[in-house]
């Protein structure tokens, strides 16, 4: 009962055979939006987090590619029946039932190297908006802006790993297939190639596309606080700089008794030093 539960609600997390959180390839802290990033990733405007093969070649039978996968296998790699087709995410746009048991091999056929982890990804990855790089949705979700500091008030929009352009952003186009979870919103999804159409899009999406073009993703909008804690950081500088080091007159000695705000009224007798270096 239990092993049934599990391998239900794992395979309700799956979408087209990736899923909506990452594999392990980094040990940092998950500090990106992950409800955002699921978001867009169920709605096929960011490619799910597959589970990266370690390395690929053409020739492989389908063994060999599955046994070459990265990490141990869930109980949602085992073949299964189709138990997951009628969940209560499923809709009318569907393919059959025989194409939703789609043979997971068969999606890395044409594998493609992400240029930042050297793992291989089924050919539907994430491109810069800039440059048409790939890169894995793991490593997409590690650029960050470089953090504001007290000397550097500044967030500085990400840049491009590959080629340092601003405000970096990725676009996806998702196999045109459908399995797992979907929302009603990708059943058609404006402006993006069908497999017919794939030969003639492809080139052109190459040109750059810019960061406010709807159909790329961007840093910030993964990381959408980033102006909360540039304001933090703001917001503590300014408290430091009203900070004044009370000091009383002992003789001919000025002994140092408290810490107020610029602001506040000193009794007399009392002056003050500025605390400039803490």
């Amino acid at each position: 009962m239990g092993n049934s539960s599990s391998s239900s609600k794992t395979a309700e997390t799956r979408v087209d055979q990736g899923f909506l959180t990452p594999h392990g390839i980094y040990t940092g802290p998950h500090d990106w939006n992950q409800h955002v990033v699921g978001h867009l990733i169920l709605e096929r405007r960011l490619a799910p987090f597959y589970r990266p093969l370690e390395d690929y070649d053409e020739n492989w039978d389908d063994e060999m590619i599955l046994s070459n996968r990265r990490g141990p296998d869930t109980e949602a790699d085992q073949p299964t029946s189709s138990s997951h087709d009628g969940h209560k995410h499923s809709k009318s746009h569907h393919r059959p039932k025989e194409h939703q048991k789609l043979n997971e091999a068969q999606i890395y056929r044409g594998a493609v190297e992400c240029p930042i982890c050297f793992m291989y990804y089924p050919s539907n990855i994430n491109r810069s908006r800039c440059c048409f790089q790939a890169i894995c949705t793991e490593c997409f979700v590690q650029i960050k802006r470089n953090e504001p500091t007290p000397t550097h008030l500044v967030s500085e929009p990400a840049c491009c790993p590959y080629c340092q352009q601003e405000n970096f952003g990725v676009t996806y186009t998702p196999p045109p297939w459908r399995s797992g979870l979907l929302t009603d919103a990708n059943a058609m999804r404006p402006d993006m190639p069908t497999k017919s159409s794939s030969t003639s899009s492809e080139s052109s999406r190459r040109k750059s596309l810019s960061h406010d073009n709807p159909n790329v993703v961007t840093i910030d909008q993964i990381r959408p606080d980033w102006e909360e804690r540039l304001a933090a950081v703001k917001a503590a500088v300014a408290r430091r700089a009203n900070r004044r080091i009370i000091m009383r007159q002992v003789g001919d000695r000025l002994i140092p008794v408290g810490v107020t705000s610029s602001r506040t009224q000193l009794p007399e007798g009392i002056t003050t030093v500025e605390d400039i270096e803490e």
